[in-house]
């Protein structure tokens, strides 16, 4: 939490077809954390205390995309949902925002995560509806 901040206000979309519109977080964008890293991996995979995890290219982590939140409509973020910390990849469907986030692994080679592992789909645009694999 010491390190730089901004609030995010976004929409987010859950594979089970809720919308949430509106939504206000404070957190960390990742391209903080990985403002010194230089690879050539294209993917990662991230890590959540008790054994989730979720597949992303690393792209999708960068550029203004992604965050670490810790504050959700301006309360500290509930253990509930996700506290003390979690992933916000708001453009993609929000299994992909990995709730107790405890690290990120960059990958060569792209291999599916938790829900992936069990038909979700591998990439998850909610505006392509990619729910399963194969839509």
């Amino acid at each position: 939490m010491a390190l730089p901040s901004e609030e995010i206000n976004v929409d987010i979309h859950c594979v089970t077809r809720w919308t949430k519109l509106g939504t206000q977080w404070r957190g960390v964008a990742l391209d903080t954390f990985f403002e010194d890293i230089e690879t050539n991996y294209e993917y990662t995979m991230v890590h959540s205390y008790g054994g989730y995890t979720t597949n992303l290219p690393l792209e999708d982590l960068v550029g203004g995309k992604a965050w670490i939140v810790y504050e959700y409509e301006g309360e500290p973020l509930h253990v509930e949902h996700g506290g003390p910390a979690r992933l916000l990849v708001p453009h993609l469907y929000f299994w992909k925002s990995a709730k107790w986030v405890n690290g990120i692994t960059m990958q060569r080679f792209d291999e599916p995560g938790f829900w992936e592992g069990f038909g979700y789909h591998n990439y998850g645009d909610p505006w392509r509806e990619e729910r399963h694999a194969g839509d």
